[in-house]
Order: C-alpha cells, then structure tokens, then sequence
C-alpha cells in the first residue's frame, strides 16, 4: 500500500466559509481521515474498470455507483465534441453510454483499466491532471441502489439470490422478477459483507471504489451539492479544451438540470422503519470509513427493533 501523506492546511475560522473554503475543506478532512482510516480500506478488484480518463481535457475521473453516474458519463462523452445528433447529455440513451458490446462508449472516454500501471500512476502525479470523484450519504445511497437493482435494472438478478437464499420455498425458476424488501436487502448486504465476499460496487463503500487514500484527489464532490459542484466541475474542464472547434461546439453543455433529486428525510425514515436497528447500526459500521472521510452525518433513520 502507498504511503499516505498528511497535509494540513490553516485556515481563517472568523471568515465566512465559501464555496472554495467548502472543497478545500473536503480535501483536508479527505488526507486527515487517510491518515487514521488507510489502514482500513480494502481497495476493489474492479476498481480500475470504473476509472475514467482524457488528454485532451487532462482529467481523470473516479464513477462511483449511485452518484450520478449516468450522468456524469453522459456529459464527459458530451464534453469530446465528437457526439452528433444530440443536444444535451440527457439525450444520449442509456445504451449508448454503457453498453460497449454495441455502442461502445470507450470511444469517447477511456479507461485506465485498458492502460499499462505504470501509465495510469503519472496521471495522479502530474499536476496538469485534474482528477475528481463524486459521493453520497451512503444509507441514502444503499436505498438508490435498491430502488434501481431489483425494480429497474432487467439484467441484475440480486432478487433471485436473495429469495434462493432466504425464502428457498419460494423459488420458481419461471418468476422474473421477484419483490424483495428492502429489510430483506440490507440482511443481504450485511450478510455478504460478514462472509467475507466483495459488495457489488453499486453498495460498496465509496472509500473502496478509488483508492482515496493512494492517489491525488483535486476535488471531491457530493451528491448532496451535485448542482453547484457539477457547475464547478464542466466549467472546469471546459477551460482545459485547447481546441478552438471543439471548445465552440461544446460551449453550452452543461450538468443534466435534473440530477440530484434527493429523497426527503421521511422518505428514507419510511424505508429504513422496516428494518431491524441492529442492522441500520451495522450498516453504519460498515459504511463508518465513508462517513469519517466524506464528512457525512448519520442521517435520522428509524430502525425497529
């Protein structure tokens, strides 16, 4: 494991916080954590595989599930100026940003996954690259990826696992998809995690998905602020475009207008009710190294007993 570099930085407590006061202050609770937490984190065997990079815009970017990331690959593959026939990133259709048998969206923005190690290190150590990575509150997070997995996604199967392996009477090879509560879900997840096995990488922990605590990380945006940081975020690599074509023809690109809808505290305190309190504090306890780096707060679930 790379050694971690703790950096400390003063700051003036008696002026008003800004917005560059609030990234900073993001990247500094970020090194402190990894000085006390680096130990603790166990980096994914897929994690180069969701590593995004461009030399022409200089970036490298971290896809972290359940954080906008549909997105955000939609607007970086707005951003090459190479996409015709749509107008927005919320135009382009699922399909063409993640399926690669067909579409093949690599064409547009590259993996370092394809690279040799050696060349995707310089990257994070060559200061002309901005790199960034987006997270979120992680129970919020958990009941997104519940929501989308087993009601939405038509190839994630989890459903079938999770009756196979707690209502086996129930199985029925001709049922396609199955209901499966959310309490049932969190079991699943606290149980794969107790047995040792590595979560899927839509409910892993964040800290686990982009080797925080090894690379360089210029900015770390939150889905709880993703309008303001997105806007941050596309001006920022819009400035890097040298190209005097291709800065014109993606001029006004912007961040999908309708990302970010956050559920209501009621939202997730009726989602959690259902679930047993020992099992929302593990749940805290597995997600604990991303509450202490990403500077999130427990959120006020109420868990049953």
């Amino acid at each position: 494991m790379a050694t971690v570099v703790c950096i400390y930085v003063c700051s003036d407590v008696d002026r008003p916080a800004t917005v560059s006061d609030i990234r900073e202050q993001r990247r500094q609770l970020l090194s402190d954590g990894c000085c006390e937490f680096s130990q603790n984190i166990t980096d994914s065997a897929e994690m180069w595989y969701e590593m995004y990079f461009d030399d022409q815009m200089d970036y490298v970017y971290c896809l972290v599930g359940k954080v906008a990331c549909t997105n955000w690959k939609r607007t970086l593959m707005m951003l090459t100026g190479k996409i015709a026939g749509f107008q927005r990133p919320e135009d382009l259709p699922f399909e063409l940003v993640f399926d690669t048998k067909i579409y093949n969206p690599d064409n547009y923005v590259d993996r370092l996954e394809k690279l040799p190690p050696e060349y995707r290190d310089w990257r994070f150590k060559d200061s002309r690259y901005f790199t960034f990575l987006f997270v979120r509150e992680p129970l919020e997070r958990l009941v997104s990826a519940y929501r989308d997995k087993l009601f939405q996604d038509p190839v994630c199967h989890v459903d079938v696992k999770i009756v196979r392996q707690y209502r086996p009477h129930d199985y029925d090879p001709s049922i396609a998809r199955y209901h499966v509560t959310f309490a049932e879900f969190v079991r699943y997840v606290l149980d794969q995690h107790a047995a040792g096995m590595e979560l899927d990488r839509h409910w892993m922990p964040q800290s686990q998905l982009c080797r925080v605590c090894q690379y360089r990380w210029d900015f770390i945006g939150h889905y709880e602020t993703l309008r303001e940081d997105a806007d941050y975020v596309v001006g920022k690599l819009k400035s890097r475009i040298m190209d005097v074509g291709q800065r014109r023809r993606v001029d006004n690109i912007t961040f999908p207008a309708d990302s970010g809808h956050r559920k209501s505290s009621d939202f997730l305190q009726r989602m959690y009710a259902t679930v047993p309190a020992a099992d929302v504090q593990a749940l805290y306890k597995l997600y604990a190294v991303d509450y202490a780096l990403f500077a999130f707060k427990h959120p006020n679930v109420t868990g049953s007993t």
